[in-house]
C-alpha cells in the first residue's frame, strides 16, 4: 500500500512539473510573439497635434501594420505612415495613387477620380494645376512636366542618387534676359538671392516672374526656366521612375507638411497602413458601454468647428 502511494505521489510531482514546464515555455513564446509582433508587424502612432482632423483626432493612437503585404495593399482615400527624406515621420491620408492624375484648384480643391476633398485655408497653390502622379517604370520627360512635375520630379532625381546639377535662364518671350534681374526682386520681406534660384518652388518663381514683368517694358511674358545636366554637363531630357509613387495629404490647408511640399511619396518610405479595426472595437465597446451605464460616463466633447470639412 505505501508502494502504491509513493507511485502515485512521483507520478503527480513529474506531471506538475511537466505542467508548469508547459505554461512556462507557453509564456515565453506568447511574449516572444508580442515582442515580434508589435515590433516587427504592428506599430501604435499617437497624433501629437490636429493635422490630421477630422480624420483623426489630436492624442488619438493609431494603430499601423508594418508588415509589406499591409504596404502593397493602400489605396486611395487610406490613412498611412511614411517617412520623410529627412527620416523624420508622419501620419497622412492617400489622396492620389501612381499613374492617378491629381487636380488642385487654386483655393485648395482637388480631384482625383471618385475622390473629391479640400484643404481649409489652402494657400500654396496660387495657381490651379493638374499632376501626374508616376508609377514604377514610367518615363518622365522634362519637357512635357509642368513647373509643379518638375520640382516633384527633381526630388525624385535626388532620392533615386542620380547626381545632376540644375542652370537656370530667364526669358522674356523669345529673348534671353540677365538672370541677374531675380536678384533685384524680393519674397515677402527677403530679397532673393541668385545662389537659390535653381531649387527655388514653383510658387516662388511665379511671384519672382510677376514682379520682373511689372518692372520690364513690353508685353512679351517672363519665365523662369530650368534645364537640368549629368556631372558631365550632359542635358537630362528623361529618366525612368524606378518605384511607385503617391500623393499624401493632410486634413489641414496651413501648416502641415504633405506632399504639396515634399512631391511624392515614394513605396519605399510608406512605413505601415493604418489598421482601423482596433478603433471599430474601441468604438463598440465604448456604444455599448454608453448605452448601458451612460449616467455613469462623461458625454461626448463636440466637434471643433475650426477642423476641416471631408468632402
Amino acid at each position: 500500500m505505501a508502494s502504491l502511494k509513493h507511485t502515485v505521489s512521483n507520478l503527480q510531482q513529474k506531471n506538475s512539473m511537466s505542467h508548469v514546464f508547459f505554461l512556462v515555455v507557453l509564456l515565453v513564446l506568447v511574449f516572444a510573439g508580442a515582442i515580434a509582433l508589435r515590433y516587427y508587424a504592428i506599430e501604435p502612432i499617437k497624433m501629437v497635434n490636429a493635422s490630421m482632423a477630422p480624420w483623426h483626432k489630436e492624442n488619438s493612437w493609431l494603430w499601423v501594420c508594418k508588415l509589406p503585404q499591409c504596404i502593397d495593399q493602400v489605396k486611395k482615400d487610406e490613412t498611412v505612415w511614411a517617412e520623410l527624406r529627412n527620416q523624420e515621420t508622419l501620419v497622412r491620408r492617400i489622396i492620389a495613387m501612381p499613374g492617378d492624375t491629381l487636380s488642385i484648384s487654386d483655393n485648395g480643391k482637388v480631384s482625383s477620380g471618385k475622390l473629391k476633398f479640400r484643404w481649409r485655408g489652402e494657400n500654396a497653390f496660387i495657381e490651379s494645376r493638374k499632376i501626374y502622379v508616376p508609377k514604377k517604370g514610367d518615363t518622365l520627360y522634362f519637357a512635357k512636366l509642368n513647373d509643379v512635375e518638375q520640382d516633384y520630379a527633381i526630388s525624385l532625381l535626388s532620392e533615386q542618387g542620380i547626381p545632376f546639377f540644375i542652370k537656370t535662364t530667364l526669358w522674356q518671350g523669345e529673348r534671353e534676359i540677365s538672370v541677374e534681374q531675380i536678384g533685384s526682386t524680393k519674397l515677402g520681406n527677403r530679397q532673393v538671392s541668385l545662389k537659390e534660384i535653381d531649387l527655388l518652388p514653383w510658387q516662388d518663381r511665379i511671384l519672382i516672374e510677376l514682379q520682373i514683368r511689372q518692372s520690364e517694358p513690353g508685353n512679351a511674358p517672363i519665365k523662369i526656366k530650368r534645364e537640368i545636366y549629368n556631372e558631365d554637363s550632359t542635358l537630362i531630357e528623361k529618366f525612368v521612375v524606378e518605384d511607385d509613387c503617391y500623393y499624401l495629404a493632410c486634413g489641414r490647408g496651413s501648416h502641415c507638411v504633405d506632399s504639396r511640399e515634399t512631391g511624392y511619396f515614394t513605396k519605399s518610405r510608406m512605413l505601415g497602413r493604418y489598421m482601423p479595426e482596433p478603433d471599430r472595437v474601441k468604438k463598440a465597446i465604448t456604444d455599448v458601454a454608453r448605452k448601458h451605464f451612460g449616467k455613469f460616463i462623461a458625454p461626448k466633447k463636440k466637434q471643433n468647428q475650426a477642423d476641416p470639412p471631408r468632402s
